[in-house]
């Protein structure tokens, strides 16, 4: 069975803007771990317009980096969805967008048995599926760096009515020092 799984980058002073974010080979080889049992790849607006921007163009990039050329390739192959009422367009291939976030759809994603649906950033998507309560498995890749500042704190607009148990699944330190902790919804 398929799940909603998130990956979310983070400073421990709770930042979770892009330019605070390692990013090497090793980093992408997990991320390629975590996409391979992808079926769609999810985006709020932002995160996806800053990834359609971003990717396809170094699929022509002959000065690339192989690791960064390998996750372009992979990125452009998956299938994606933008969340956004106010995005209208997309140019990136095998993409749509979903105007609004409705749980009999998402949930749709836990019910095929090839690959559900991975957030990759994207907070203000991940706030809303928490406060949904449907993402299964968490990942939390704890960037060694202290912010101070930023545009975007982890989960700063979410609201609960209750709290949300996780479950303590495994961890990964990375040779960067992004520590990834793979935590699983409990409830």
């Amino acid at each position: 069975m398929g799940k909603i799984v998130s990956m979310i980058n983070t400073t421990p002073d709770g930042f979770a803007d892009g330019p605070n974010t390692i990013i090497d080979a090793e980093y992408f080889e997990f991320t390629h771990g975590l996409l391979s049992e992808a079926r769609t790849i999810a985006f709020g607006r932002h995160t996806f317009e800053q990834f359609q921007n971003r990717w396809p163009p170094l699929l022509e990039n002959k000065d690339a980096p192989e690791w960064q050329v390998k996750m372009a390739k992979a990125l452009n192959d998956k299938h994606k969805s933008a969340f956004s009422s106010t995005l209208k367009t997309t140019s990136w291939t095998n993409s749509n967008i979903v105007p609004k976030l409705d749980a009999g759809y998402l949930n749709a994603y836990k019910l095929v048995d090839n690959g559900g649906l991975l957030t990759i950033g994207s907070i203000s998507l991940v706030a809303a599926l928490t406060e949904m309560n449907l993402i299964d498995d968490y990942y939390f890749c704890i960037q060694p760096l202290i912010a101070g500042k930023g545009n975007v704190r982890l989960f700063d607009k979410i609201r609960l009515d209750n709290i949300r148990p996780l479950e303590y699944a495994d961890s990964q330190q990375l040779k960067s020092g992004v520590h990834i902790i793979h935590y699983r919804s409990a409830v």
